[in-house]
C-alpha cells in the first residue's frame, strides 16, 4: 500500500512540476499568436485602404473618360452631314483650326497638349453641357479640318479608268476632333480624339 501511495504522489508531484515548467511557454505561444494575428489584420487593413484609394482614382477616371466621350459627341453635333455647308463653323481659330499638322496652317496651331491651353477660350470650345462634376470642369474640344486629297491613279495592269464617272464623286470632308474631360477631381485627365467623316 505504502509503495502504490509513494506511486500515486511522485505522478501528482511530475504533473504539478510539467505544468509548471510549461506555463512560461505558454505565454511564449500566446505572445506569438497576438503578433500574427496583428501583422494579419494590419496588413487586410492596409489592403482595404488601398482598394478604396483604386476605387476612387477608378471613378475619377471614367467620369473623365465619359467627359471627354460627350465632348467628342458635342463636337460632331457640329459637323452633322445634313448640316448646310454654311451652317459648319468657321475653321479660323476659336477651337475649330484647320489641319494642325501642315507647316503652313491658319492661325498657327495652338500647343493643345499644355495643361494651360486647354482652359483658353482661343484654342478651345467649351461644351457648357450642364455637367456637374467635382472639379466643375466642362469638356472642352478642339476641331480639325483635314486635307486629305483623293488621287485617281490607275490600275496596275493598265485598264482604263471610267472617268465620266468620277468627275461626280465629291471628295469627302474629314475633321479630327480632340476632347479633353475632367473627373471628379482637376487630376483625372482624358484626352481622346475621333476622326469624322462627313
Amino acid at each position: 500500500m505504502s509503495g502504490n501511495h509513494v506511486y500515486k504522489k511522485m505522478a501528482r508531484y511530475s504533473a504539478i512540476s510539467i505544468v509548471r515548467k510549461q506555463k512560461g511557454i505558454v505565454l511564449l505561444v500566446a505572445l506569438i499568436m497576438v503578433l500574427l494575428i496583428s501583422v494579419v489584420g494590419l496588413a487586410a487593413i492596409r489592403g482595404s485602404g488601398l482598394q478604396e484609394l483604386m476605387a476612387g482614382n477608378m471613378r475619377d477616371h471614367n467620369l473623365a473618360f465619359q467627359a471627354a466621350e460627350a465632348g467628342l459627341r458635342a463636337a460632331e453635333t457640329t459637323i452633322r452631314p445634313e448640316l448646310e455647308e454654311n451652317a459648319l463653323p468657321l475653321f479660323t481659330g476659336g477651337g475649330h483650326f484647320n489641319d494642325l499638322n501642315k507647316a503652313n496652317s491658319e492661325p498657327k496651331p495652338p500647343t493643345l497638349w499644355d495643361l494651360d491651353d486647354w482652359k483658353s477660350a482661343d484654342n478651345t470650345v467649351t461644351t457648357n453641357m450642364g455637367l456637374t462634376l467635382a472639379s466643375g470642369e466642362q469638356p472642352r474640344y478642339v476641331m480639325e479640318k483635314l486635307v486629305v486629297p483623293i488621287t485617281i491613279a490607275a490600275a496596275a495592269d493598265g485598264s482604263g479608268i471610267d472617268t465620266a464617272s468620277m468627275d461626280s464623286f465629291e471628295e469627302p470632308e474629314f475633321y479630327r476632333v480632340t476632347s479633353r474631360g475632367t473627373g471628379g477631381t482637376v487630376n483625372a485627365n482624358v484626352i481622346l480624339q475621333s476622326v469624322y467623316k462627313r
